[in-house]
């Protein structure tokens, strides 16, 4: 597991609700993060795809019919959200994924109630949802690696599941692969 620190020029401009992020990783292991500008708004929802589990080619222990699932950086091609086929490059295609994908997490995430503020510190976090992209596009084998609360993961889980199917998938030597992903979604109450 690689950790990430909160931008320093975050820190500066004191922003702790939405983040807009650039942010990419690279061939050679590192992954660049940049910010873009904070956003306001109640519930602070980050999703830093890729930024976890974007170092090693294949996950050993994941099996579907003796197919391996490729880490993000792996691939040749990621995964292309509907709406970015248009785009030209695969950089400009990334960029859009990320951005609808954070975008998604924002309109379809439901906060689950609390009844005091006891509840919110204890609902407030980051859960890990990992899932596969299929080499069909879909989204399969969601499941929580890290959890904050059960009513948190199970509205993550749910979120993660209903994600749509993708314009294409990933591709490795211009065939489709399936494709490992670790989304993290920070949570906090207001």
């Amino acid at each position: 597991m690689h950790l990430l620190r909160f931008p320093i020029s975050a820190r500066t401009l004191k922003a702790n609700r939405y983040l807009v992020l650039d942010y990419a990783a690279t061939r050679n292991r590192k992954l660049n993060i940049e910010l873009q500008h904070p956003v306001k708004g109640i519930i602070s929802l980050l999703a830093l795809a890729c930024a976890l589990n974007a170092f090693a080619q294949v996950d050993p222990n994941d099996k579907n019919d003796g197919l391996p699932a490729f880490k993000i950086d792996s691939v040749e091609q990621r995964p292309i959200w509907p709406g970015c086929e248009e785009l030209t490059s695969e950089d400009e295609r990334f960029k859009c994924f990320n951005y609808q994908m954070i975008r998604y997490i924002q309109q379809n995430f439901t906060l689950p109630s609390a009844k005091n503020r006891k509840e919110e510190l204890e609902r407030t976090g980051k859960v890990y949802v990992q899932f596969i992209i299929e080499k069909n596009g879909r989204v399969n084998e969601a499941k929580i690696i890290r959890g904050v609360h059960p009513d948190v993961d199970q509205e993550a889980q749910r979120m993660v599941e209903s994600i749509p199917k993708m314009a294409d998938p990933a591709r490795v030597n211009g065939k489709p692969v399936r494709m490992l992903y670790t989304l993290p979604i920070k949570v906090q109450y207001r």
